[in-house]
C-alpha cells in the first residue's frame, strides 16, 4: 500500500492498493452520514460494486447506473441524478462514490460539488486513465453540445482509493488510453523517463504519475499557469473526440493530439526532430493511427471554443523534450499552418 499525500484547497489522502484490503481503514472512516450514493456505469456495476457494497457495513447504499461511454456525460443525466439523489432522500450529511473510470468521476463528481451546495465525495477509479489521472486535482463536468468539459467546477474529493487489481479487468483499449496520459506526464515532467514507457511497471507509473500531477495542483489548483501544463495533447485531443463523436476513447484522442504537439513543437519550439521521433515512436507502439480524418479547418473550429482559447490565440503545451513541457500563447493563424 502507498498513500500519497494531497494539500490543496481540501487536503485528502490517495491510497494505492492492490485489492480492497485497506479500503476500510482508509476511506470507510471518512465517509460522512448515514447515507451514500455510488454512482457508476453498466460496465463497472457487474464488475466491483458488489465489492464496494460490502465495504459500506453500517451504511445505507444507493446504486445510481450510468450507460458507459463519454456521450453519456451529459446535462440530461446530471439532472437525473440530482433529482434521484433528492428523491433518495441524501442531505448535506450523505456521502457520494464515484466507482468507475473518467466519465463516472467527471460526472459524480460534478453531482457532488453543486447538490446542496457540496456534499462529501469519495472517488474510486477502476481504469488506468482515472487511476493517474481525471480523478485527482479536482476538476468536475460534463460536456455540452459546443464541446467537452464546458461545464463544471473545480471541487476536490475527501479522498482517493486506487485499487490496481481493477487494472486486470480492463480491456486492452482502456490500457492504451492510460498511457496515453502516462506519457503526457513523460513529456512535461523528467520523473517519467522514456525508459519507463518501455518496461511498464503499472504499480510504479499509477504512483510517480499521481506526484506529478499532486505536485502541479498543489501549486496551481485553479489552472492560472503551471497546471495548464496537463493539458499536453488535450487541446487538439479533445476537439478530436467531438468530431469523432466519442466514438474513440478520451486516451486514444490525447495520444493523437499529442503527435500533433510534437509536430507543433517541433515547428514552433525547440523540439529536435530527434526527440520529435522518438516520441512519435512511443505513441505508435499504442497502436492508435496517425490517421489525419480531418482537416485543420475542422479542428480549429472546434478548438476556438475550447477553455484554452482566447480570441485569435490559444494557450498551447509545447515540448522541448522529455520532461520539458512549456505553455505558450499561439495564434490560432499559426496552429493552421502547422495542421
Amino acid at each position: 500500500m502507498k498513500i500519497i499525500n494531497v494539500k490543496a484547497s481540501k487536503n485528502y489522502q490517495i491510497t494505492v492498493d492492490s485489492g480492497f484490503e485497506s479500503f476500510k481503514t482508509q476511506i470507510l472512516p471518512l465517509i460522512k452520514g448515514d447515507k451514500v450514493a455510488v454512482i457508476t456505469d453498466d460496465t463497472v456495476d457487474s464488475l466491483y460494486f458488489n465489492a464496494v457494497e460490502s465495504l459500506l457495513s453500517g451504511k445505507t447504499v444507493y446504486k445510481f447506473v450510468l450507460p458507459h461511454g463519454e456521450e453519456n456525460k451529459n446535462a440530461e443525466n446530471y439532472i437525473k441524478l440530482v433529482n434521484d439523489l433528492a428523491k433518495a432522500g441524501l442531505s448535506r450529511k450523505s456521502t457520494v462514490i464515484g466507482l468507475g473510470g473518467g466519465v463516472v468521476g467527471d460526472m459524480s463528481a460534478f453531482v457532488a460539488s453543486t447538490y446542496m451546495r457540496g456534499v462529501s465525495y469519495i472517488a474510486i477509479p477502476t481504469t488506468l486513465l482515472s487511476m493517474v489521472d481525471s480523478s485527482v486535482g479536482g476538476k468536475t463536468g460534463i460536456d455540452l453540445d459546443a464541446g467537452k468539459n464546458l461545464l463544471g467546477t473545480f471541487f476536490q474529493p475527501d479522498a482517493v482509493y486506487v485499487n490496481t487489481d481493477c487494472l486486470k479487468t480492463l480491456p486492452k483499449r482502456e490500457i492504451t488510453s492510460g498511457l496515453g496520459e502516462i506519457m503526457k506526464y513523460a513529456f512535461i515532467d523528467g520523473r517519467i523517463a522514456p525508459s519507463d514507457l518501455v518496461n511498464v511497471c503499472y504499480e510504479d507509473l499509477i504512483v510517480k504519475s499521481l506526484q506529478i500531477k499532486r505536485d502541479i495542483v498543489e501549486r496551481d489548483e485553479r489552472e492560472s499557469g503551471e497546471r495548464m501544463l496537463l493539458n499536453f495533447g488535450h487541446t487538439i485531443g479533445h476537439a478530436l473526440e467531438k468530431l469523432y463523436d466519442y466514438k474513440l476513447s478520451h486516451g486514444e484522442c490525447v495520444l493523437k493530439g499529442m503527435a500533433y504537439a510534437l509536430e507543433i513543437s517541433t515547428k514552433l519550439g525547440n523540439l529536435s526532430k530527434q526527440d520529435k521521433n522518438l516520441g512519435l515512436k512511443f505513441i505508435e507502439s499504442s497502436g492508435v493511427s496517425f490517421d489525419k480524418d480531418f482537416t485543420a479547418e475542422q479542428i480549429l473550429s472546434v478548438v476556438k471554443s475550447d477553455k484554452k482559447a482566447d480570441g485569435d490565440t490559444v494557450n498551447f503545451v509545447l515540448t522541448s523534450g522529455f520532461g520539458k513541457g512549456v505553455i505558450k500563447k499561439i495564434k490560432i493563424d499559426s496552429l493552421a499552418e502547422c495542421l
